[in-house]
């Protein structure tokens, strides 16, 4: 798998700052705004945004005939889907850190309440595993072309339910409530039981995949 990430980490140099910048400005724009509800939308944009970074991996792999020339190496199919997934979980990892001293900070600054920095802290990260969740098994399922269809619907989806939440007439103080109550940790819990499920499925559908 070393070899797969070294080769990830020179190919798609000008992705990742691509993609760090982005995060970075998404992020900001999520502390900067007043209403929770837009906040939200920003936070979810930035942390399913971020997770395109394998995705963009594997399309290089597949153009490039790399992913064939993996299997000529002393690394197995399940290795090269796990390297994916691990980059994914690293990805998320650091998108999570960065918006968690963002969202605490805020927080004790007064611009928001423990709860609501407590509810974005746990729905970003869940946002980046749903999202790479749907995208990295569509990806090795059926390609880098089907994937990144399935990534667009995704992000649009997940960003856009912050919008669909103020358009619902979702209150600040109904936010807030959800907000306060510890059942919103469960969220990156139920996100990172299907990230798991995505994995085992990729694994299967990757190892009885024509390359």
């Amino acid at each position: 798998m070393k070899a797969i990430w070294l080769a990830d980490l020179y190919a798609s140099r000008r992705s990742q700052y691509l993609f760090g910048v982005l995060t970075l400005l998404f992020m900001l724009l999520a502390v900067s705004t007043a209403a929770t509800v837009t906040s939200l939308t920003f936070a979810l944009c930035a942390s399913a945004g971020a997770t395109m970074l394998p995705v963009v991996n594997m399309e290089w792999a597949e153009t490039s005939r790399w992913d064939r020339c993996v299997q000529a190496m002393p690394c197995s199919r399940r290795q090269a889907v796990s390297a994916r997934y691990l980059e994914a979980l690293a990805v998320v990892g650091a998108v999570w850190a960065y918006a968690a001293a963002l969202f605490c900070a805020k927080a004790a600054l007064g611009g928001w309440t423990w709860a609501e920095a407590r509810l974005m802290g746990a729905i970003a990260p869940a946002a980046g595993l749903l999202s790479a969740a749907i995208c990295l098994a569509a990806t090795f399922r059926m390609g880098w072309a089907r994937g990144n269809i399935y990534f667009a619907v995704t992000v649009c989806v997940i960003g856009g339910s912050g919008m669909v939440t103020s358009l619902l007439g979702v209150s600040e103080a109904g936010l807030g409530d959800f907000a306060g109550s510890w059942a919103v940790l469960a969220v990156p819990v139920i996100a990172g039981c299907l990230f798991a499920a995505s994995w085992a499925l990729a694994l299967r559908w990757y190892e009885n995949r024509e390359l």
